[in-house]
């Protein structure tokens, strides 16, 4: 009987496949407003971006947006208010002064389109907040629900110390994942927790306010 040797059997081992990164998907800048598109926006500032000295509370923190008779409209009264970005409610306030009704997003540096981290020096940890206040009507909308840009989310309007329909509009960079349950001043009901909210925000330091316009007026390379 012969005896027959089988080959001995070797494993090769695969190459090691890299894992390949996803491209994120485009961001979109949205404007605040439905009827007026990015490149008239300037065309309707009230109120442009006149920030105080570091620790004070005046002059204007933001951009103030209004119009009368444009867009086959009386005024902005009633305006749809969509969001500017993709983001995360960090604050959803209904009827407390100043501002009135108001929403914060916030946008976290990893989906903040690369020219905007430039522009605004973002560093890793930060986020973008972006304010819109003094909404007549703010969409039912709860603290930490997702968001997409252009989604509606409230209609122009006067509530809090406006004495006109406008759509007022802060950005702040801070550090990620902060929330604002209330925040309210300058008046006898606000409560100590408002207003801390309120110093928080608006100067402590912790929150450094950028012109809305510098986003909102330039495009992306």
């Amino acid at each position: 009987m012969q005896l027959q040797i089988l080959p001995t059997l070797t494993a090769t081992p695969l190459p090691t496949r890299e894992p390949t990164a996803t491209p994120l998907p485009e961001v979109e800048i949205c404007s605040p407003l439905y009827s007026t598109p990015l490149d008239e926006l300037a065309a309707i500032v009230s109120d442009g971006f006149h920030p105080p000295p570091p620790g004070q509370d005046g002059r204007h923190q933001g951009v103030d947006f209004a119009y009368y008779r444009k867009f086959g409209r009386d005024s902005i009264a009633g305006e749809s208010v969509q969001a500017v970005l993709a983001g995360k409610i960090a604050a959803a306030i209904r009827d407390r002064f100043p501002y009135g009704n108001l929403l914060i997003v916030e946008t976290p540096f990893s989906t903040i389109p690369a020219w905007v981290r430039e522009t605004l020096d973002l560093s890793g940890g930060e986020s973008l907040y972006v304010l819109y206040a003094h909404l007549e009507e703010l969409y039912p909308i709860e603290m930490g629900e997702s968001i997409v840009s252009c989604q509606p989310i409230g209609t122009v309007g006067k509530s809090g110390n406006a004495g006109v329909a406008h759509l007022h509009l802060e950005m702040r960079v801070g550090n990620a994942a902060q929330s604002f349950p209330s925040m309210a001043y300058y008046v006898a009901e606000a409560t100590p927790e408002e207003r801390q909210t309120y110093l928080r925000w608006r100067v402590s330091g912790e929150f450094r306010a950028v012109d809305p316009m510098l986003i909102l007026t330039k495009p992306p390379d």
